[in-house]
């Protein structure tokens, strides 16, 4: 199943090195959901999936509630509002609505997703969505994503909720859960809607994974960059190591293939087998320096 969304640090190239490591669980609990590619490519039985976006969340819930009113609202905005002059019309209505939700927020969102530049979803501190246009041809309409994610979305009983990641952690998880979390990365793009996503919380969000590992005894994964900080702020976890496409670098960062790592906490239960987890492993196996 392919995402809804256009999503810089998406991470369905990743998912065949990611899957092996994300353990069996009753609900995987998503703190940082993003383009929901994890969502929809694995097959847990519920899932928690959030964010501190309210446009995000919003979104989700409208395409579940009644996707093809969504398709309905959208679809024209794609077969006419094709320029630069249309783009930056709907990105100041948008801008304008930020204390609305419902059916039309979604429609807008989604076009200027696809339509904004490089998948990227970034926000000014006035809370206000200021992604440059996208120069695109012709955007892709997702109406089969739409209603492949509402239905997968029904039937495992997906909740959606608003909140930031300490939050999320202390009300969402418990024993039956598991957690995958995939925070903007080190020396990538780090914006996180309104505020960027730094090395303070980075250090809050281990202490946030930690405490729900031990308190629950939970196993939880996370993607990051592999970076002397990222090993710093997650010390503790055990690394194991690949490569991405860091197509959102940040300034003075290269692109292309990046070092990434992912890092989990140790659990007695619901380990991925040594042979399906390090097999891949050992072709791909980027020394950390």
């Amino acid at each position: 199943m392919k995402p809804i969304l256009k999503w810089a640090g998406g991470k369905s190239r990743l998912m065949p090195r990611l899957r092996p490591f994300l353990p069996a669980a009753d609900c995987l609990v998503e703190p940082f959901v993003g383009g929901a590619s994890v969502f929809l490519d694995t097959d847990y039985p519920r899932y928690v999936l959030a964010d501190i976006n309210p446009d995000l969340i919003n979104f989700y819930q409208t395409v579940v509630d009644s996707p093809e009113s969504v398709i309905q609202a959208a679809l024209p905005l794609f077969k006419h509002a094709n320029t630069s002059v249309d783009y930056f019309r709907y990105r100041t209505d948008f801008a304008q609505w930020r204390a609305t939700r419902g059916l039309n927020r979604a429609a807008v969102f989604l076009y200027l997703n696809r339509h904004g530049y490089n998948g990227l979803c970034r926000y000014n501190l006035r809370g206000e969505f200021n992604v440059s246009y996208g120069r695109y041809k012709k955007p892709y309409f997702p109406a089969a994503e739409i209603r492949l994610f509402a239905e997968k979305a029904r039937d495992t009983h997906t909740r959606f909720v608003c909140l930031p990641f300490e939050e999320t952690l202390a009300f969402h998880v418990d024993e039956r859960c598991a957690v995958y979390a995939d925070p903007p990365y080190l020396d990538c793009f780090t914006g996180y809607y309104i505020a960027p996503f730094q090395d303070e919380e980075h250090q809050a969000l281990t202490d946030a994974l930690t405490e729900t590992h031990l308190r629950w005894d939970v196993p939880v994964v996370l993607s990051g960059s592999n970076t002397p900080k990222t090993h710093a702020a997650y010390r503790g976890f055990t690394f194991h190591y690949t490569h991405t496409h860091c197509s959102s670098a940040a300034k003075g960062a290269s692109r292309g293939k990046a070092g990434e790592v992912i890092a989990t906490l140790p659990v007695r239960q619901s380990r991925p087998s040594t042979s399906e987890a390090d097999g891949f492993l050992m072709d791909e196996w980027l020394e950390f320096v």
